[in-house]
């Protein structure tokens, strides 16, 4: 394929020599640019191939110098950018697929972080709530909680003192268990577990306790009767718009008090200060022989000791040192029968009867035996 060459026109008559010339010189440059088949000489191109918008159809191969297939090599270099193109367009599916992860990530890295301030916001108010109710080990009562703040009802410690748990009830502090005290008290009450069984079948079925309770006057006047000590609690009460002294809430008895016996009247009651308990004897003078004053009338531990003596003077009045007899009764002082009883002259004669019944009793019979024959005339 060559560029169409330009002739000139031949005039009429004999063309001239310069014409033909010049045809014959664009003829064969038009062959010289023309591309042969059969790969003669010149055969090469010097220009752009300009196929002017048409096509060129059956060429089977198309190499270059080198002798490489240019058209397979487009065409492997077209499904390689094609494939590059997918790998692209898949990487950017997938990295927009991250993007998206990615932000998901983001967002939920945020939500929990949220989460998590939220938690740390309410571990802290309950912390805070915990720390309020138990204020942990204190040697004292204390009177604001670990915060400063005022005490909340419920509130608990532990006191380092008694070792025991405190509440706080909403104005004082008390304990929640047995303080060392009171333990040792119910270990005590534990210990007598097998004595308590003993006392409760005493009061079911026969009630054995509330008999001997019903009794217990009688007993304790057999008490004193034997042990021959006997303690009389003293109070002052106004009777008619008099004070007077009060035995035992019996007001101003008149008393008997038994020979040899020791009685101690406790006068420790705040209503008996200013009232001194004190004795006379039947003339009218203070009667102090075996009498001790402990203390001072109505102050704690306070009493009037009297040891009633066996013989000589007695006591015959009880009175108040400060009031006069009017606050008081009458003394009157007995024999101790049982003390009688018990004396060894007494013991040793009872003994010397009882050692003889038979000699006794034999005798009683012979003498009766006598009588009776006597009164029948024998």
């Amino acid at each position: 394929m060559a560029k169409r060459p330009t002739v000139s026109s031949i005039t009429t008559g004999h063309a001239s020599i310069t014409a033909l010339n010049a045809n014959f010189t664009a003829l064969k440059e038009g062959f010289d640019n023309t591309l042969s088949r059969d790969g003669s000489s010149p055969n090469t191109m010097s220009a752009d191939l300009d196929l002017n918008g048409n096509d060129i159809t059956n060429v089977a191969t198309i190499t270059n110098a080198s002798g490489v297939d240019v058209v397979a090599a487009a065409a492997a270099s077209a499904t390689a950018a094609a494939a590059s193109q997918t790998a692209a367009a898949s990487s950017a599916t997938a990295a927009s697929s991250s993007q998206t992860a990615a932000a998901s990530s983001a967002t939920g890295a945020a939500s929990s972080a949220t989460g998590a301030a939220s938690s740390a916001t309410a571990a802290a108010a309950s912390l805070d709530t915990f720390d309020d109710r138990f204020l942990g080990a204190k040697s004292s009562n204390p009177s604001v909680d670990n915060d400063g703040d005022a005490l909340a009802t419920g509130a608990l410690y532990f006191h380092t003192g008694d070792n025991n748990m405190r509440v706080y009830n909403g104005s004082a502090w008390q304990a929640v268990g047995p303080t060392t005290t009171e333990q040792t008290n119910i270990n005590t009450v534990a210990a007598a577990d097998a004595n308590i069984t003993t006392v409760v079948g005493q009061i079911t079925p026969t009630n054995n306790i509330q008999t001997v309770a019903q009794n217990a006057s009688t007993l304790n006047s057999l008490n004193a009767m034997f042990t021959a000590v006997e303690n009389i609690a003293v109070t002052v009460v106004n009777d008619g718009g008099t004070n007077k002294f009060a035995f035992n809430g019996a007001t101003a008895p008149a008393i008997t008090l038994v020979k040899g016996f020791t009685y101690t009247f406790d006068v420790s009651a705040s209503s008996v200060s200013s009232h001194p308990l004190a004795f006379k004897d039947s003339g009218g003078s203070a009667y102090t022989t075996g009498v001790t004053v402990n203390g001072t009338a109505g102050s704690s531990g306070a009493n009037v000791v009297i040891a009633v003596p066996t013989t000589g003077t007695m006591p015959a009045r009880y009175y108040c040192t400060t009031h006069g007899n009017a606050m008081g009764n009458t003394i009157a002082t007995q024999t101790n029968d049982i003390a009688t009883v018990a004396d060894s002259t007494t013991i040793n004669n009872i003994n010397t009867v009882v050692n003889n019944l038979s000699t006794i009793s034999t005798k009683a019979t012979l003498d009766d035996a006598t009588a009776l024959a006597i009164a029948l005339g024998g």
